[in-house]
């Protein structure tokens, strides 16, 4: 059986390791993330995380003998939202609190640098790791002499990308990688779930005008003989450069308007500014293109469902929680616009998993290698149907040129022939379903899998 251990259990809450005494207040009774937010004014570091489940005992570091020498159990860091709060890398939080590191109790600190524990960081979730989130693990378990760390992360190039670095700094690495597919996990859950008339999430039980709804096999094979209302189904709620790029693509080609496309310039300030240079290099076409951004901004939105799905109210997180069938069941490619495309990240949100449980191909706008970390799973993607050698380009500007080509091809399509191509790969659509609800029956076993790596 794994032990974890805490600092502080306060009235028989486990506290998140990794915060101040006067952080206590938030997570105890229970995790008050609204609450932290208005009164701190920046994310919580870490929380109360999914890592504990599933056959894990949970401790006080105060029940280990001072003398005790030998290995007992983890000690854990489980981060909240983006790892820049916990790693001590966000300037806005500079003065209000420090890294993770600066907050473990003495006596945990001994026991980590004895090997009595070990140090868990904990990203199941976001697992958005960049490189300067990287380093700082790296000097802060050197400056703290804490040996044989583990970063479990939803991330499958954060080992390479560590270990290349160290190679080129002459540095020994501190901690081994665990890569744990969260959002494969949850997401097939959650659909798994609907279809058997449960919701697991409820996020959105504040909106009468939602409810959640998903895909069974028999309403899938019952659509094959009508022509669907849209050709794709591209969501893109909070803007970034690919996801602009794409939209202005998508726009070029006719396959925006009255399509099954959601997008608003307006998420995250008066107007998303035209911010395409890193992917559409070439000036003639960056001119091209900035008068379909300039198409986007007069029609200021399009929603594929209803309004609410565009808001972000009181910190909500929509990856979870919002599921709606009708638009995949009205559509047929997924052009798929992940969290990230120009980092240096191996991070695969729930984005790129939810097609496979409403059975959609999927086109995927996001980093290098996706698909190929997809396919280990067991799932088979859309190469043959899709030119799929974009998935290996590792520049980003010929990687989204490839992509747009990909776009171009398919605008050329009508109706029927897109529909004809979509039956055409009936087989995968219903394999991808199937080992979906496989992953979604079986979630709870993917923790107690996790749980055995550690041991």
């Amino acid at each position: 059986m794994i032990k974890l251990y805490y600092d502080r259990i306060v009235d028989g809450v486990k506290v998140p390791n990794g915060i101040p005494n006067k952080f206590v207040k938030y997570y105890s009774p229970g995790f008050n993330d609204n609450l932290f937010r208005k009164e701190i004014e920046f994310e919580p570091a870490v929380y109360p995380s999914d890592f504990r489940q599933y056959g894990a005992t949970e401790n006080s570091v105060d029940t280990i003998d001072n003398t005790e020498t030998k290995f007992l159990g983890y000690y854990t860091i489980e981060g909240f939202g983006s790892a820049q709060n916990a790693m001590g890398v966000n300037p806005e939080t500079k003065g209000k609190y420090e890294a993770v590191f600066n907050y473990i109790e003495e006596k945990s600190l001994k026991f980590l640098q004895s090997g009595v524990l070990k140090l868990c960081i904990c990203y199941l979730q976001e697992a958005f790791i960049t490189d300067n989130i990287i380093h700082s693990i790296h000097y802060n378990t050197k400056r703290l002499n804490i040996q044989n760390s583990i970063v479990i992360v939803n991330d499958f190039l954060v080992e390479k990308r560590y270990n290349d670095w160290c190679k080129e700094n002459n540095e020994t690495p501190r901690f081994k990688t665990i890569v744990f597919c969260h959002s494969l996990y949850e997401k097939s859950n959650e659909i798994y779930e609907l279809l058997r008339n449960h919701e697991t999430y409820q996020l959105a039980s504040d909106y009468e005008q939602h409810k959640s709804s998903a895909m069974s096999l028999d309403e899938f094979k019952d659509t094959k003989s009508t022509l669907r209302t849209n050709t794709i189904l591209s969501m893109n709620r909070r803007q970034r450069e690919h996801r602009l790029a794409t939209l202005c693509v998508l726009n070029r080609y006719g396959l925006l308007k009255g399509n099954g496309v959601s997008y608003q310039l307006t998420f995250d300030g008066p107007t998303t500014p035209y911010y395409v240079d890193k992917l559409i290099t070439d000036e003639s076409r960056q001119m091209k293109y900035y008068q379909d951004y300039r198409e986007l901004q007069d029609m200021k939105y399009q929603w594929v469902d209803y309004p609410i799905a565009m808001e972000a109210k009181d910190g909500v997180h929509h990856g979870y929680g919002w599921e709606n069938k009708q638009p995949y069941l009205d559509s047929y490619l997924n052009i798929t616009t992940e969290t990230d495309f120009l980092n240096p990240t191996g991070y695969a949100s729930e984005k790129v998993w939810k097609p496979f449980g409403f059975f959609q191909p999927v086109l995927l706008v996001g980093s290098s290698n996706t698909l190929e970390f997809v396919r280990s799973f067991g799932f088979k993607t859309f190469d043959g149907f899709i030119d799929e050698s974009y998935d290996k380009e590792t520049d980003d500007v010929r990687r989204f040129e490839l992509i747009e080509k990909e776009i171009i091809k398919f605008s050329k399509m009508s109706k029927q022939e897109v529909h004809d191509w979509y039956w055409s790969m009936e087989d995968i659509l219903v394999h991808n379903f199937n080992l979906f609800m496989e992953y979604g029956k079986n979630r709870e076993q993917n923790y107690k899998n996790l749980l055995e790596k550690l041991k």
